[in-house]
């Protein structure tokens, strides 16, 4: 069998239209309304050459003294840590000083974007954070036009997946993938986040098309564009996050049985080795000095807290890797890749319902494949897929409806065997990159998490590259439904139907900011804190007034932590962000208080409280 593949005339262009832009608005809408957390403050003075916390401000925030030190002693810590062999010349003590928002925007040298890069985010995201601040110096320094650039790129999936599923596919399968990608709700969720994750996953996606091409045409003559736009979209993903190795990995796989040209392994190696210039130029050259030394740090840190704190460490539950736990938490980045299970392995509680439930799916399979041979009348033969499924509603003890959904999704996803073979050998070649793109991240992740000791990494968004390729799969399976039986397809149908609303409700929950799948957070988030404060002080601040931060301890957890100041200089950061870069306001640390931004307006005793910031520093507390 071979997809038909239909040329695009104007009602497939108004259709794609529509979908950009009901895309386009399912991720502008609420964008801003809720606070920046912590891996966003990062990108919001990372992309300024500021590093949080202030290691490369040292001069701004404080006075440095230098004096003998006293003997060492070991600090009280709730878990056994690292061996550390250390020796002391000299001790430095930093006392705050006065600043204002033009010495915090003092001009930044390359060094200190590349420090910056390396000691907030580990290096990971070169490429988007190059973007960003050219983003921001056109637009504006704001919430909305930081994320506004993953909404972009978030969009431009949208469009990308219909491309790649009309080249390889047909028009219809290319509609439908860039509808699922557009109401999808991982990539809305994504695209509300000043991070690089929508960035690279259309990086990936644009590799991976260009790579197919390549593939597709490697005994004709080859069009040396197809290999730039390679190597650039692969190295760029490269510089963008790390974890793009996986996706290349499934390239490199992909080749080893597909590419058969001794010219065609020449020329992919050959940009293989370009792509990699770019983030091997980074690691010597660039700012990657420490990245190593983080990633080693890292997963020693995360394998301390999986063995002594897994439920009660500051970066939420990290278990041992054993077995049961990297299945129960790789468990849900499979299902969630499928539109038909998103989320069930959230909703479904119960091993007597769960069993019923995939028996029931069982049950379903072995009807339709064995139904012809069986004996009765035409009208009872139509009723029993029915009668099986519906037969759940009265047995389920929770969750009736999900549990027929999980059912029904068994016996939808049984069918792809079937369409692969009845493929033609083409269409299989490329069927085999979805299969081995849906599955390779998520497999690389697992590794890593034995390798490392932890399930810190088995997260969705590390393996979010799949999205696409399981979506433009499920396009081809659902056009392979509508050939089915009206009872079989009714079936499907409805139930994916009656999924999509519960999709709805799990993306009803994450624009109210109450979905810890995709944003968090269980408890709403209050609008930006430091913005409000900003902007109560540019309307209070007089000449006199001093602006005074709250400056708690800055916890030591590694070597490169003593680099940074005692105190967190945080908050201050955060509110410089959204005051005038000329601004001549006064300010300082507040090493007395750890909660509030208050102002002390000249000739009076007792300072204005800005803001309380307790339980609004949302990732930093």
């Amino acid at each position: 069998m071979s997809l038909k593949h239909t040329s695009e005339n104007l009602q497939s262009r108004l259709i794609l239209l529509v979908i950009l832009i009901a895309g386009c608005v399912l991720r502008i809408y609420q964008l801003d309304t809720y606070s920046i957390f912590f891996d966003e403050k990062s990108t919001m003075v990372v992309s300024q050459g500021i590093v949080l916390e202030g290691a490369n401000q040292k001069k701004v925030f404080s006075e440095r003294t230098l004096s003998v030190p006293p003997f060492w002693k070991a600090p009280a810590l709730p878990y056994p840590p690292a061996n550390v062999v250390r020796s002391f010349t000299y001790q430095e003590t930093f006392t705050p000083r006065a600043f204002t928002p033009a010495e915090f925007w003092s001009p930044k040298t390359m060094a200190d974007y590349y420090e910056a890069m390396t000691r907030s985010d580990i290096g990971n995201s070169p490429f988007y954070y190059l973007l960003l601040h050219i983003w921001m110096e056109i637009f504006g320094l704001s919430d909305f036009s930081a994320r506004f650039l993953s909404v972009v790129f978030s969009v431009m999936i949208i469009g990308l997946t219909y491309v790649f599923g009309k080249r390889f596919f047909g028009v219809k399968t290319g509609l439908i993938a860039a509808a699922i990608v557009a109401i999808e709700p991982f990539f809305i969720a994504y695209s509300h986040q000043a991070r690089n994750y929508s960035l690279t996953f259309l990086l990936t996606l644009l590799a991976t098309y260009f790579f197919l091409r390549i593939i597709e045409n490697q005994n004709g003559k080859q069009k040396i564009s197809l290999y730039i736009g390679y190597i650039l979209a692969a190295g760029l993903s490269l510089l963008s996050h790390f974890l793009t190795i996986s996706v290349l990995l499934a390239h490199a796989i992909y080749a080893l049985f597909f590419l058969r040209s001794i010219k065609g392994w020449i020329r992919m190696a050959l940009s293989a080795v370009l792509a990699l210039t770019g983030v091997t130029w980074w690691m010597i050259f660039g700012g990657g000095q420490y990245t190593l030394y983080s990633l080693s740090y890292q997963a020693d840190l995360y394998k301390r807290m999986a063995d002594t704190m897994p439920y009660n460490n500051p970066f939420g539950i990290i278990l041992p890797a054993t077995p049961l736990n990297v299945f129960n938490k790789s468990l849900p980045i499979f299902t969630d890749l499928v539109i038909f299970t998103n989320g069930l392995t959230d909703a479904l509680a119960g091993k007597r319902n769960i069993l019923f439930s995939i028996l029931t799916g069982i049950l379903l399979i072995v009807w339709y494949r064995f139904k012809d041979r069986i004996a009765m009348p035409g009208r009872l033969k139509m009723s029993v897929p029915f009668v099986l499924v519906l037969s759940g509603l009265t047995l389920y003890t929770s969750h009736r409806l999900q549990f027929c959904i999980l059912s029904v999704s068994l016996f939808a996803l049984s069918f792809i065997p079937d369409f692969h073979r009845q493929s033609d050998l083409k269409q299989r070649k490329k069927l085999w990159m979805l299969y081995s793109m849906a599955l390779i991240p998520t497999l690389f992740l697992i590794l890593m998490s034995f390798k490392n000791g932890h399930t810190f990494g088995l997260t969705q968004r590390y393996s979010g590259f799949s999205f696409p390729y399981v979506i433009i799969l499920l396009s081809l399976l659902l056009q392979f439904y509508t050939r089915m039986k009206p009872e079989f397809r009714i079936i499907i149908f409805v139930f994916l139907a009656v999924q999509l609303y519960f999709v709805s409700t799990r993306l009803k929950e994450f624009y109210e900011d109450r979905s810890l799948k995709y944003g968090y957070f269980a408890t709403p988030r209050a609008p930006n804190p430091y913005y409000e404060a900003a902007r109560k002080i540019s309307r209070l601040y007089q000449k006199g007034d001093t602006i005074m931060y709250p400056a708690p301890r800055f916890q030591i957890l590694s070597e490169m932590d003593r680099t940074f100041l005692p105190y967190s200089v945080q908050d201050a950061q955060l509110t410089n962000l959204y005051f005038p870069k000329d601004a001549q306001y006064i300010q300082v640390m507040d090493t007395t208080q750890t909660s509030s931004i208050l102002l002390k307006k000249a000739g009076r005793k007792r300072p204005v409280e800005i803001i309380k910031l307790k339980g609004l520093r949302y990732g930093s507390e």
